[in-house]
């Protein structure tokens, strides 16, 4: 643990994971269907290769009453806090994102993770937990690829799988790889600390004490399949809130519903004249007063290449130049 900033929350940055470690596999959201199960299994042989364990939690195979997340809220919290007191266990990693990770935040013993600080990753809906977690403990997350292997959508990136070595294993921090052309939607640089990524789990965290702080942030934005009238009132509430006066920079993501050629064929995204649409124009459009740096990269998101972003970490992005890149350690 070291003082980032005195104004701020202390940050805990979490150990790096060697050969030999257990990494835990819980799910907070969506539930492991006996159908999927095989892609997780694929990951754990892939780790074990490598020489990793991994486990699956208690619960981690669980299915709520409803039928849509993976326990019930006390099975879901009960494994997270289990994991973290667990000394065995060096990381833990959600299965994937889904709706529901927010009914478990009251109930996650965060004295007990400032006490035993570790690895903590997924995305999509568990950006939340991410966000909540550092909030609350100070404890740097990563936003990460989900944990499966054989659907060509998650962790079968190799560029994921580098990231991982890389980031977590490495301790690697500087410029962000790109694994495609970026491009500069508005000119600028800026350096802030990492708060993101999902925009419809972000606005599920308003209103609440688990919401980030955003002064001076790099505000990192991905969504999976949201339509543009979706995108402009979400954007438009982050204005409303106060996001757009408090940050340095936008760093947008991989934006599934806009950019993935198979899904644009059944839900095309144009406008009135048949033109199409890009999730960065209207970014753009709704932060028309504002000044700061907006880079567009597709190194994180839904079923793309992702390069375990490590949230509340320090960054630095210079859009005219096309670069991004971590200026401070997120694993010791």
């Amino acid at each position: 643990m070291r003082d980032i900033d005195k104004k701020r929350l202390i940050l805990m940055i979490p150990d790096k994971l060697k050969k030999g470690d257990t990494i835990g596999i819980v799910t907070p959201s969506t539930p492991i269907t006996p159908d999927y199960k095989q892609f997780f299994d694929n990951l754990i042989e892939y780790f074990n290769q490598l020489g990793f364990n991994v486990v699956f939690a208690e619960n981690a195979l669980a299915i709520d009453k409803y039928g849509v997340s993976g326990g019930s809220v006390a099975q879901r919290a009960e494994d997270i806090n289990n994991m973290f007191k667990d000394d065995k266990i060096k990381a833990i990693w959600c299965a994937q994102g889904g709706h529901t990770a927010n009914q478990i935040l009251d109930f996650i013993d965060y004295e007990s993770i400032k006490n035993n600080p570790k690895i903590f990753m997924g995305k999509s809906d568990i950006d939340m937990l991410l966000l909540a977690i550092n909030k609350m403990t100070g404890l740097i997350t990563f936003h990460a690829s989900d944990p499966k292997l054989g659907k060509a959508t998650d962790f079968d990136f190799e560029y994921s799988q580098k990231a991982f070595n890389d980031r977590l294993i490495k301790g690697k921090i500087g410029l962000i790889e790109k694994s495609s052309e970026w491009k500069c939607i508005r000119e600028g640089k800026a350096t802030g600390r990492i708060i993101g990524c999902n925009l419809m789990t972000i606005l599920k965290l308003a209103g609440t004490k688990y919401f980030p702080d955003f002064n001076k942030a790099i505000l990192f934005l991905e969504d999976y399949t949201s339509d543009i009238r979706e995108i402009i009132y979400k954007l438009t509430q982050l204005k409303q809130i106060g996001v757009f006066d408090k940050i340095s920079g936008i760093v947008i993501g991989y934006i599934y519903g806009f950019q993935d050629k198979r899904f644009l064929e059944k839900n095309p995204k144009i406008d009135k004249n048949g033109n199409k649409v890009n999730f960065e124009d209207v970014v753009l459009d709704i932060t028309k007063e504002y000044d700061f740096p907006i880079l567009k990269i597709n190194e994180f998101g839904h079923y793309c290449p992702n390069a375990f972003i490590p949230i509340n970490c320090k960054a630095e992005v210079d859009a005219t130049n096309l670069s991004l890149e971590i200026i401070e350690d997120c694993v010791k």
